[in-house]
């Protein structure tokens, strides 16, 4: 009798040691080995981002509420295309066309660079919107298609910005010299 109980204290003692293992792999997993995943599950919920404007005046950061650790960079001083200009930009809605730029929305956790995201601003920094990824036409024209993702869509309605009534992203794609589709 005495027997059976050490031996199903030992199973019981296992199993818990078992389970406990596989929650903290997973933990693990999720904390340090993959952290995009992590960041990805925020950016689902704009509410739960705030800017915070730094020492540095061209430094935009945005950072999750919860987990500040997680943020979102924008470096005023580091152009990547000065004039930018594609087929989809409304040149009749934009008439300062000589300030447009293109910017990288930096995704960093813990100080490191996940991944980036390239931004434009466009009418003297009226707005500033994700530039809409091309997926060439199957068709014997080679016409390019444009279109937004997912996370592109979740990135603008953090740090995006709107003028003349567009109240978000989805406003500013109906008002584009062609069309952007969002998927």
């Amino acid at each position: 009798m005495n027997n059976d109980f050490i031996t199903i204290i030992s199973l019981l003692i296992g199993l818990f040691g078992l389970i406990a293992t596989l929650v903290g792999t997973y933990l693990t997993y999720i904390s340090f080995v993959n952290p995009i995943k992590r960041f990805n599950k925020y950016l689902k919920d704009p509410e739960n981002w705030e800017k915070f404007l730094g020492i540095e005046a061209h430094l935009y950061f945005y950072r999750h509420k919860k987990y500040p650790n997680f943020q979102l960079v924008i470096d005023w001083d580091k152009k990547i295309i000065e004039n930018f200009h594609e087929e989809w930009v409304n040149d009749a809605l934009y008439p300062d066309k000589t300030n447009n730029a293109s910017y990288y929305v930096q995704l960093e956790a813990n100080g490191t660079l996940l991944d980036k995201e390239l931004f434009v601003s466009l009418d003297g920094h009226r707005y500033f919107v994700p530039v809409p990824r091309v997926k060439m036409s199957e068709t014997k024209t080679e016409e390019r298609n444009f279109y937004y993702d997912v996370r592109q869509i979740q990135l603008a309605n953090i740090v995006g910005k709107y003028y003349f009534g567009d109240k978000g992203i989805y406003d500013f794609v109906k008002n584009q010299s062609k069309p952007i589709v969002i998927i």
